[in-house]
């Protein structure tokens, strides 16, 4: 796969607080046409932003914000938004013990990356109300937009592999897109790891990190490549329960968010531009 960074080397900004924060503009996709840039931004966490940050949000009027996050992550590393008053804040959350239980009392580097990748087949019915409102928000033109977890790479990452597809951009490149996150997080701006056994009696997100850092020490916590045992990336474990259940990426995208053929051309109107 061709590394994107040599094509759009602008694609990351690098914010002080920020993880993991991109456009996912310039990209080719239906008829040609490519996806415009500052319209959708993919990140992680927004907890630790920095004033200079702020000022760079409030200068691109964002028009909304979804947030991927279940309930007691959001509670760990709240948004405090001071990136403009207009901002619509979007996204359902969702009860974290959904996510964040773990499969084995042992959270060996194997089991753990197993778990991992073992929730990509919840995602799609977990996620899809806040998938419908990021879809709403776009085709109102409540833009920027920016969709956002905790690190900016499996349910953004669905997220943005979603919208990628319904604009028509090829698999490949949604593929490519995916796995910059590892190379672009900086995980010490997604949450405060050190403070973490202080409030694991009280919040579940909290406990499951101080558990995996107290049997492995902090080296568990660096972003991971984010490919399965047989180097294939987890996104398309995804995309196959997807396939399973709804026929077809396109089939779920209709039947469980609305994005009918009309709404797919209402989408591409306002995210794509000639080139």
């Amino acid at each position: 796969m061709k590394n994107n960074r040599e094509i759009n080397p602008n694609r990351h900004i690098p914010l002080a607080g920020g993880s993991n924060f991109r456009d996912v503009g310039g990209y080719v996709a239906a008829d040609g046409r490519r996806v415009r840039w500052n319209t959708v931004y993919r990140s992680g966490a927004l907890s630790r932003l920095q004033a200079d940050d702020w000022r760079w949000f409030v200068e691109r009027d964002i028009g909304a914000v979804c947030d991927l996050r279940s309930d007691q992550e959001r509670e760990l590393a709240p948004t405090m938004w001071q990136g403009g008053q207009r901002t619509e804040h979007l996204g359902v959350a969702y009860a974290a013990e959904l996510i964040f239980t773990p499969r084995s009392p042992e959270m060996t580097a194997t089991n753990v990356n197993e778990m991992h990748h073992s929730l990509y087949s919840l995602f799609p019915r977990l996620l899809a109300p806040s998938f419908r409102a990021m879809f709403d928000a776009l085709i109102s033109e409540r833009v920027p937009l920016i969709v956002h977890c905790s690190a900016g790479q499996d349910r953004t990452g669905l997220a943005i592999g979603l919208l990628l597809t319904a604009l028509g951009v090829p698999r490949e490149t949604i593929l490519e897109d995916y796995l910059l996150s590892t190379d672009f997080r900086r995980v010490e701006n997604e949450l405060d790891h050190h403070g973490l056994a202080h409030l694991s009696d009280r919040n579940i997100v909290a406990r499951f990190y101080a558990q995996r850092i107290a049997q492995q020490g902090f080296e568990v916590m660096r972003a991971r490549p984010l490919v399965n045992k047989a180097g294939e990336p987890l996104l398309l474990g995804a995309f196959a329960a997807i396939s399973d259940e709804w026929g077809s990426i396109e089939g779920y995208l209709d039947q469980e968010l609305g994005m009918g053929a009309q709404r797919i051309a209402l989408l591409r109107e306002n995210c794509l531009e000639k080139i």
